[in-house]
């Protein structure tokens, strides 16, 4: 997972990381970086661009982005089915789940945006949005 993934919990996804799960995957309340801003629903970047080619400036820019709709790093949202979606627990670590995702990842920025606003715009997600689960595909 890269920038920003979500990691729903108890998903045999593992990290897919927003917000990725990787990016989703809250660790329980620990570890919360400081509140952020929400930045809206969009990135600003390419909606177009394949997640695995994010420069490592754009993965920051992502998963800046993804931990702003999430609240900040490492805080998340409950689904209504009890999934939990989070930002990665720092910054470097989502941009290092996006600089290493597989180049099989089948995801756009805009996917993963469509992912994390899925999740936080009210009302909150009911269950995983659907297009978060092609997130596993980019570990």
């Amino acid at each position: 997972m890269r920038t920003g993934r979500v990691t729903p919990k108890g998903s045999r996804s593992g990290r897919l990381g927003l917000i990725t799960f990787a990016t989703l995957m809250a660790s329980c309340g620990a570890d919360l970086g400081p509140a952020l801003p929400d930045p809206g629903p969009s990135s600003g970047l390419d909606p177009e661009t394949m997640l695995a080619d994010l420069t490592k400036a754009e993965a920051i820019a992502f998963c800046d982005w993804t931990a702003g709709r999430f609240g900040g790093y490492g805080r998340g949202v409950t689904c209504a089915d009890g999934t939990t979606l989070s930002a990665r627990q720092s910054e470097a670590l989502c941009v290092m789940d996006w600089t290493t995702a597989s180049p099989n990842c089948p995801l756009t920025v805009g996917d993963f945006e469509e992912c994390v606003n899925g999740a936080v715009v009210v009302p909150r997600c009911r269950t995983v949005p659907p297009v978060c689960l092609g997130v596993v595909l980019c570990r």
